[in-house]
Formats: C-alpha cells, sequence, structure tokens
C-alpha cells in the first residue's frame, strides 16, 4: 500500500499539477550547497572547492525522496573570476518512478571595493532533465479487489513523452567579508515547461524561484594565537517559488573542529520543522549532519537525514592567510572548514 500512495502522489505531481506545485528541492544546510544557493556563491576560496550533499526525505516512505548534488568551484585572480559546476539529481517515487536532473554550468565576476568588501556578480546556464517510467505507476484498475494484488494492465493512456530536455538559466549577486554574508538569486528564468502531454498549459511549468539569504559571525572572546574563538552565526534564507514560500531562521555556533545549530523553517502559513545540525571540521573537510522535525500542525510525522562535506583545498595548513584574503577574499566561517 506505502508503494502504491507514493505513486500516486508521483503521478499527482508530475502529470497533473496544479498552479504553484512544481517546485525545486531545498537543503536544510543551504550554505553547505552554495553553488545550488546561488551561482555568484562560486569562488570564496583561492583553491579548488569541491561541495557533496545527500537529501533523504520522508524516510517512513522507505528510499521514496532522495536528493543528491555535488558541486565545483574555483576562483582564478588573473580573470578576477570565478568558474563552477553543479549536478543535483532528485528522486521521487520508490525506484526512480519520477527524476529530475541539473547540470549547469557557473561564472561570477568579482568586484572589491575595499579590502575588507567582495561583491560577485554570477550567472550559470544549463540543462535540465526530467523522466516519468510509467512502468512503475499503480493505477486503481490494475489493484485485484479480491487479493489487493497487481495485475499488470491499466487502461490509463501513456502520455506523449515521458522525458523532457530544457535549457535552465539563472544569476545572482552576493557581498561578503570575514564576518557576514549577504545574496539574492533568481532560477528557471525560462520558465520550463514540465508538461508530459502537448497540452499549452501555463500551470506546466517551473516557476521562477528567487532566494534572500543572509549571515552573519559572531566571534568572542580575546584573539589568542593559534587559539580557535567561540563564535556564533545567526542565519537566514528566504525562498519564493510560485505559490510556495519558505524561510529558513536559526543560530549555529562552534569552537575548533565542532559545530551545531538549531533552525526553523516556516511556510509563512505554518511552522513546518525544526532541523537540528551537528558537525565536525578537520584540515581542508567539513562535515555536517542535520534531521529535520516536522512540527507541522497537521501532524504527518515527517522528516529528513541530511548529509553535507565540503572540500576546502584553500584552507590548508602552510597556505598564507593574508595572501588568501587579497586574492579570493575571506569568506565566513560558516562557508569554511
Amino acid at each position: 500500500m506505502k508503494g502504491y500512495i507514493v505513486s500516486l502522489l508521483a503521478l499527482l505531481s508530475c502529470i497533473f499539477p496544479v498552479k504553484g506545485w512544481a517546485q525545486d528541492p531545498e537543503f536544510s544546510q543551504f550554505y553547505a550547497a552554495p553553488a545550488y544557493l546561488n551561482p555568484a556563491m562560486i569562488g570564496f576560496s583561492w583553491e579548488p572547492r569541491i561541495a557533496l550533499n545527500y537529501r533523504h526525505q520522508y524516510p517512513q516512505f522507505g528510499n521514496a525522496f532522495l536528493t543528491f548534488a555535488a558541486s565545483y568551484d574555483q576562483h582564478f585572480d588573473d580573470l578576477n573570476s570565478s568558474f563552477g559546476l553543479s549536478i543535483l539529481a532528485d528522486r521521487a517515487g520508490e525506484g526512480g518512478l519520477y527524476n529530475t536532473y541539473y547540470i549547469n554550468g557557473l561564472y561570477a565576476y568579482q568586484l572589491r571595493f575595499t579590502d575588507n568588501l567582495n561583491v560577485k556578480i554570477g550567472i550559470q546556464a544549463g540543462y535540465l532533465q526530467q523522466s516519468l517510467d510509467w512502468s512503475k505507476l499503480v493505477f486503481t484498475d490494475m489493484i485485484d479487489p479480491t487479493n489487493g494484488a497487481s495485475t499488470g494492465s491499466t487502461a490509463e493512456q501513456m502520455p506523449e513523452r515521458t522525458n523532457i530536455h530544457r535549457l535552465d538559466l539563472g544569476g545572482g549577486l552576493a557581498a561578503y567579508n570575514s564576518k557576514f554574508y549577504l545574496g539574492a538569486s533568481v532560477k528557471h528564468v525560462t520558465t520550463p515547461s514540465l508538461a508530459f502531454t502537448n497540452s499549452n498549459d501555463a500551470d506546466n511549468t517551473l516557476r521562477i524561484r528567487s532566494a534572500f539569504h543572509a549571515g552573519w559571525v559572531f566571534y568572542m572572546g580575546k584573539v589568542i594565537v593559534d587559539k580557535p574563538r567561540f563564535y556564533i552565526s545567526p542565519n537566514l534564507m528566504f525562498i519564493n517559488q510560485g505559490r510556495h514560500f519558505q524561510v529558513n531562521a536559526g543560530t549555529y555556533l562552534g569552537k575548533g573542529i565542532f559545530f551545531g545549530g538549531l533552525m526553523l523553517r516556516h511556510t509563512i502559513r505554518n511552522a513546518d520543522a525544526l532541523i537540528l545540525l551537528a558537525g565536525i571540521k578537520a584540515g581542508v573537510v567539513r562535515v555536517g549532519y542535520s534531521y529535520d522535525i516536522s512540527i507541522a500542525p497537521i501532524g504527518t510525522g515527517a522528516s529528513a537525514h541530511e548529509v553535507s562535506v565540503l572540500i576546502d583545498f584553500g584552507q590548508r595548513k602552510g597556505l598564507d592567510r593574508e595572501m588568501r584574503r587579497k586574492k579570493a577574499g575571506e569568506c565566513p566561517e560558516i562557508f569554511a572548514p
């Protein structure tokens, strides 16, 4: 029965979307997926940076909702520019019933207003592919009323296509230094059609996604050479896509190799989830784990596991800190291992 429910949900959201349903997957650890968050957020390090993200949504449905992301970015000081590549795979339904893939090339140009303020203008262009495995859908006329088993045959008509290929464009702005970041981005400015049929219904489009994000880092105590300081970092992200609104707000804190935090996700209409975070960082690597606890009034019991890995080769020991600051500019603690 659980498989039937998952198939039905995926079918309704994919083939017969209602106004404002289609939306991008989002990461609770949004700061750990910088290339996905905003193309202007690439190149924060003066050497290569790799980000890996995994999200398991609604584990009570097995592996029905999984999201994977990976990105690579690097700043080139001679060009005053940063380049990157990001990939995202989103799977809905057991066995890959409904799959979405994004591949984006990213570019950001850096402006140095002062030695302590960096501004980047970013663009992204890429490829969007969505697929539906019709053979995995279960319709009511396929279920034997006597024993509940699937008969394997249906009178439902397969749509005109089960694969969609689209061009996707976006852009963003970001300002930052070692203690704060501020940015805004837009995605899907071409509003690509998601229809598996030949209908011209404007509601079957991927709506423009607008995002605003900001964060600060406050260090406590006196500066002591080679001694890490305790820090507190409040962060905010606001997203609008079609009729969907989302706000993530909370605080991270850490000292030395350990960090953790608590955030609230709100959909404007109601509180959605509490997000608990814990992680460790050592050398060039930062690993974080978060768990979403549903507090939605409908009491769905929904939850999510999320793991992020950030590898920043610009954080290697022995690299000149002043040289790094003069090149790409130092980024807030939340983005650096």
